[in-house]
């Protein structure tokens, strides 16, 4: 049990153990003087299916690691839900997704900076992706970073078949790429990942493991803020429960200096509006009194949507099959004496970005390329070798939503998927060429048969149907807390990440995004809270100034 609320007060209490949340924790607890208290309604991360990077497989989806949450049903899908995994342990989401280190292109930050984030543009940004970063290949220009404590690595022992789709990308005019995080971002390759020899390197592993021997730093798992205490505009403390006990086990934990919110996309908004801080429609709707109408929260979510084809059968690929047994057998100690094999593989091995149209200025999808058989009637793993590929929307233009659904907290999580027509046509166009570079020559060799969406289908009614039931989501929310300008309504913390209306509140986590970047957002999402760390030291300074 924690002690008593009359006994515990932090400096600063970050809510949320994930990719933020492990960041700020560091940077905030580099003052000893400070004292700073980390809270993860998760477990800890030292189970060794989050360290072995193909451990993936058993994370997501498993109660243990993800909350397993989905969204409404979705008309753009026939009325069916989509998922949305969020991680439930220290390092967050970014303990159990594919370790794909991408950051978005420069013209990202500077959309930010233009909707209302000043200081938020890409020069402004850089810096701190390059102080974070350590990697192994790329380094020593004015793009990447050696000496940073989040290693970034390429994968060890990459499947033949990343080579093939290569190729199968030259011979439709896609170039090679061996740099994702460059100024041109179009092309196909093998993905950097977030690991160190071999294995999985978290933002729990790169900053809070070393920040975690500091006194002045408390780290809390298995305990969930269920909301709020105000004091007028002010964070006086947060309630504490139990995820699997309940409000049967509670505890308070004070705020002394500022509150720091950092439960990611779905999470922050969720407490924020279980506190009674929201949009006051919204929450007379269940029978809540609003504490503080804030229309912007909840509002403006996003997410890149995405639909796979699926090859398999017997020539390539990982899978289940008798002639893949002794790779399987050795593939232990393959990985335990040189980190190598199908156990160093984070599944989501290649991919890229690419225009669907040559008259576009940047890539408007990507691709995340699996050589290894996946199921798609309803199981991941089924018998037989093979590969798969999804393609998803970079820039959708469709925005939904996140409100409580009654006063249980449960959640309502809408992403409004392809509700706009330009969306819907787009990943149309984005499913055509991804079917052309896997039907492309250089797979002849090696070519599984395509099991969905399956050689009958070749109409665009035909695809739009198969997207209706198969569309899914890259599992990028964000934007639910968006920062930006003062007289946007719809707006829930400025550029130095406070809460409007509150004294001591900040949000750092993807959901202040204003738009969604194009690519993955584990690492913006850790760029975003190692620049939060400067900003909020820099007011402390100021304040103890004045």
């Amino acid at each position: 049990m924690m002690p008593n609320i009359n006994e515990v007060e932090f400096d600063y209490v970050i809510v949320g153990g994930g990719s933020a949340g492990c960041v700020l924790a560091e940077r905030l607890s580099r003052d000893p003087n400070l004292s700073v208290c980390l809270i993860e309604a998760g477990r800890k991360d030292n189970d060794v299916r989050i360290k072995v990077p193909f451990g993936l497989i058993n994370l997501m989806g498993n109660p243990a690691f993800d909350w397993k949450l989905k969204s409404t049903g979705q008309p753009a899908k026939k009325g069916k839900p989509v998922s949305v995994p969020r991680g439930k342990t220290l390092g967050g989401s970014g303990s159990i997704n594919s370790m794909v280190y991408i950051r978005g292109r420069p013209d990202d930050y500077d959309k930010w900076a233009e909707l209302g984030a000043a200081g938020w543009g890409w020069s402004d940004v850089l810096p701190y992706f390059k102080e974070m970063e350590n990697n192994a290949r790329l380094h020593g220009d004015e793009l990447h970073g050696s000496d940073g404590p989040l290693h970034v690595q390429d994968l060890p022992s990459p499947h033949r078949l990343t080579e093939i789709w290569q190729q199968a990308g030259e011979s439709l005019q896609i170039p090679r790429s061996t740099d994702f995080n460059g100024l041109d971002q179009e092309g196909l390759g093998v993905y950097q990942t977030t690991m160190k020899n071999g294995r999985r390197w978290s933002a729990a592993d790169a900053f809070l493991r070393p920040a975690q021997t500091r006194s002045n730093l408390a780290v809390y798992t298995g305990w969930q803020v269920e909301k709020i205490h105000l004091e007028g505009h002010r964070a006086s403390a947060v309630r504490l429960i139990k995820p699997d006990a309940g409000a049967a086990v509670s505890q308070d934990i004070g705020v002394r200096g500022e509150l720091i919110l950092s439960a990611g996309a779905i999470g922050t908004p969720a407490i924020l509006m279980k506190s009674g801080i929201g949009r006051a429609d919204d929450l007379h709707k269940i029978g809540m009194k609003p504490v503080l109408n804030l229309a912007g929260v909840g509002q403006n979510l996003q997410d890149h949507p995405a639909v796979a084809v699926f090859h398999g059968g017997v020539r390539s690929g990982y899978g289940l099959s008798w002639s893949q047994m002794p790779m399987l057998a050795l593939s232990p100690l393959r990985y335990l004496a040189m980190r190598t094999g199908l156990l160093a593989s984070n599944t989501v091995e290649a991919g890229g970005f690419a225009k669907t149209e040559q008259n576009l200025t940047a890539p408007d999808v990507q691709f995340h390329f699996i050589p290894a058989r996946l199921g798609h009637q309803g199981k991941m793993i089924v018998w037989g070798r093979g590969y798969y590929c999804d393609v998803c929307l970079l820039k959708p233009k469709s925005r939904g939503q996140l409100t409580l659904a009654d006063l249980s907290g449960k959640l309502n999580i809408d992403p409004n998927l392809l509700a706009d027509p330009d969306d819907d046509d787009r990943l149309l166009k984005g499913l055509k060429l991804l079917r052309r570079i896997m039907a492309a020559p250089a797979f002849d060799n090696v070519r599984n048969p395509e099991l969905a969406p399956g050689p009958g289908v070749q109409s665009d009614d035909a695809l739009r149907d198969y997207i209706a039931q198969m569309m899914g989501t890259a599992y990028h929310p964000v934007g639910t807390c968006k920062m930006g300008a003062a007289e946007d309504d719809n707006t829930v913390v400025g550029a130095d990440l406070k809460l409007r209306k509150t004294e001591n509140i900040r949000v750092v986590d993807a959901s202040v995004m204003p738009e969604i970047v194009a690519g993955n957002t584990n690492a913006p999402t850790m760029m975003i809270a190692a620049k939060a760390g400067d900003i909020i030291a820099s007011d402390a300074k100021g304040n103890s100034n004045a």
